[in-house]
């Protein structure tokens, strides 16, 4: 079964009695079941809707927040660095973000909740015992709050820390009701990230696309033109061939007419011209040719 057919049947279960069919529910109980399903079903769709985690994360926070009516709620989670931060908040001021951050260790409630895996409620910070957390809980006006580990397939990746400005919020039921819901939150956000990876797979290969249809691009413009210069070359040369013939006959007939003109001859001057500029045109169209054939000429 997939995990969202494991959830539809999860959801389908909660409105179940545990302890018969034909236990009835109060009032209460119904309200409870009902804003359980409600808030699994967004979850859901928050994972469908939004492919980037921090806006999962952040609709989660601002949906707990609305549900339960907290004045504060955060979600922590382990970084690389072993580390737990405050990715996503509400109610909580920039210096208690910023000093939030610390490796698990038992010295918060935040790090026993993620070292061991079981639910930590508070409801009277004023008889906190772990004395050192007391003054910045206070300073936050926080009265009562509820860590709650957050898992993915067993392992625990963060905490997802709801608090209250008002002692005794957090009554027994909700641990129940917040176990399930942090549950999901895992696997909304190990789905988020699976998206998230996904995407920049997708991202990074279509840059590879990009890349090497431009190099391809580039390549076949390099063949073109280097095909265009063979046939010019080729041309070329044929046609300087058919030059030099055309060039060797009228130097031909300009040297003969030379030699048997006098020196008193007119035109004797005109035919001297001639050849001169026959022998640089054949000398340029020599050139040519060796060009044509891959020569290096000197001039």
């Amino acid at each position: 079964m997939t995990k969202h057919g494991s959830m539809v049947a999860k959801l389908g279960s909660l409105l179940e009695d545990p302890k018969g069919p034909n236990m009835d529910y109060t009032p209460r109980q119904l309200r409870e079941a009902e804003q359980k399903v409600r808030i699994l079903h967004e979850i859901t769709r928050f994972v469908s809707s939004l492919l980037d985690v921090q806006l999962v994360l952040d609709a989660i926070v601002d949906l707990l927040v609305r549900e339960f009516r907290l004045d504060t709620c955060s979600i922590r989670l382990l970084d690389p660095d072993g580390k737990l931060r405050i990715k996503s908040h509400r109610g909580l001021s920039e210096k208690f973000v910023r000093e939030a951050t610390s490796a698990p260790n038992n010295e918060t409630y935040s790090g026993e909740c993620f070292l061991t895996g079981r639910i930590v409620i508070v409801n009277d910070s004023e008889a906190m015992e772990k004395h050192q957390l007391k003054n910045r809980i206070v300073r936050e006006d926080i009265r009562s709050f509820a860590v709650s580990p957050i898992k993915v397939e067993g392992e625990t990746i963060g905490v997802l820390v709801t608090a209250s400005r008002k002692r005794d919020y957090f009554h027994e039921r909700f641990n129940d009701v917040i176990y399930t819901i942090t549950n999901q939150i895992g696997i909304a956000i190990n789905m988020s990230r699976l998206y998230e990876e996904i995407y920049q797979l997708n991202r990074r290969l279509e840059q590879k696309v990009r890349e090497r249809t431009a190099e391809l691009e580039q390549k076949t413009q390099q063949l073109i033109r280097a095909e265009r210069l063979a046939t010019i070359g080729d041309l070329s040369q044929r046609i300087a061939h058919e030059l030099r013939n055309s060039l060797t006959v009228v130097g031909g007939f300009a040297r003969r007419l030379y030699k048997k003109s006098r020196e008193d001859d007119p035109n004797r001057e005109y035919l001297l011209t001639m050849m001169e500029e026959v022998r640089v045109l054949e000398e340029k169209v020599s050139n040519i040719i060796k060009l044509a054939n891959g020569e290096v000429t000197d001039g």
